[in-house]
């Protein structure tokens, strides 16, 4: 479950009303041609937000049909798992598959084995990073990560707009790094 909402655990009425419609998410999974074991794993916790969602919301139910918002939430479940998963070979072809905080992991538990390279780039990301805000960190962090620039708006549902500015600003702050 990649999008904001975090799932609290579910009343009484909300299990019962998810047992009930439990068979939502093998009809979903059926008529996308999805494989369940697959995919279950990646929909169930957006169908239970669904759940919550829209027993807690009369207007929603007064709108629409459970059957449709479930399968919305699980619509955007999928589609958030194949955007990683685009981001994440975009990522690969670049060469940089891991994103930097593991990088930096890896640096500091084999700080015997560390070479003068590992050392300045650790140093360089350091400085990098010093000269940034928290939302540049973000941007900066997903953008290795190989997500688009639309892509990390949507993901902290930053206006792109100002993605576009901060990443500007990001770049020249790397550009300065680089060139000291």
């Amino acid at each position: 479950m990649e999008n904001k909402e975090q799932l609290r655990p579910l009343t009484r009425e909300e299990r019962k009303f998810s047992e009930e419609n439990y068979h939502l998410i093998m009809d979903f999974l059926k008529k996308l041609k999805l494989d369940a074991e697959e995919f279950f794993d990646i929909v169930v916790f957006d169908f239970l937000l669904s759940v919550e969602k829209y027993l807690n919301d009369p207007q929603l139910q007064a709108k629409c049909s459970f059957e449709a918002v479930s399968y919305m939430y699980m619509k955007r479940a999928v589609f958030v798992h194949f955007r990683k998963q685009k981001a994440q070979k975009r990522s690969t072809e670049a060469g940089s598959d891991i994103s930097l905080d593991s990088m930096d992991m890896n640096i500091y538990n084999h700080s015997t084995m560390e070479t003068a390279s590992n050392l300045e780039y650790r140093e360089m990301i350091k400085q990098i990073e010093n000269g940034l805000t928290e939302e540049q960190k973000k941007i900066f962090s997903d953008k290795v990560e190989g997500y688009s620039l639309k892509e990390i708006a949507d993901n902290h549902g930053i206006k792109q707009k100002r993605v576009y500015k901060q990443f500007d600003k990001v770049k020249r702050i790397v550009t300065e790094v680089m060139e000291a």
